[in-house]
């Protein structure tokens, strides 16, 4: 059910254009080389909020990604100046803002991956097909 609901978005509704052989499994570890592609080396995300730090500040578990630490602050201002929250909107916009930019990444990753399948499948049907032409002649 999940892969029709999610694909559903991209395809129009319509579950039949879904092509499930060069759709990345995003639950899986990317199949190609985070460099493939790429010159030189692509910097790699770090979390800036530890463990013990998302522990002792009750994060939940929903929300521990990268951008943990924005809201560890945005949270903790929340506290600090209760009743009067709306002062924290500079917190609450970095917080947005970096789930919005990690979302993009992640979207464009996932194409980045869609889109070198398909080149996979594209170079092994022409190898094929030119081994066939070759054992013809």
């Amino acid at each position: 059910m999940g892969a029709t609901v999610s694909a559903s978005s991209w395809t129009g509704g319509n579950p039949f254009l879904y092509k499930s052989k060069t759709t990345p499994d995003w639950e899986k570890d990317p199949s190609f080389d985070s460099n493939y592609g790429f010159e030189g080396q692509r910097k790699e995300r770090v979390m800036l909020a530890t463990e013990a730090e998302m522990v002792s500040a009750k994060v939940p578990m929903k929300l521990r990604d990268y951008c943990a630490h924005l809201f560890i602050n945005y949270m903790a201002c929340k506290k600090d100046k209760f009743p009067f929250v709306y002062r924290c909107k500079h917190e609450r916009h970095e917080y947005e803002t970096c789930q919005y930019e990690d979302h993009i990444i992640r979207m464009k990753e996932f194409e980045r991956e869609r889109r070198l399948i398909e080149r996979k499948e594209r170079k092994a049907a022409k190898e094929q097909k030119q081994s066939h032409v070759d054992e013809s002649c």
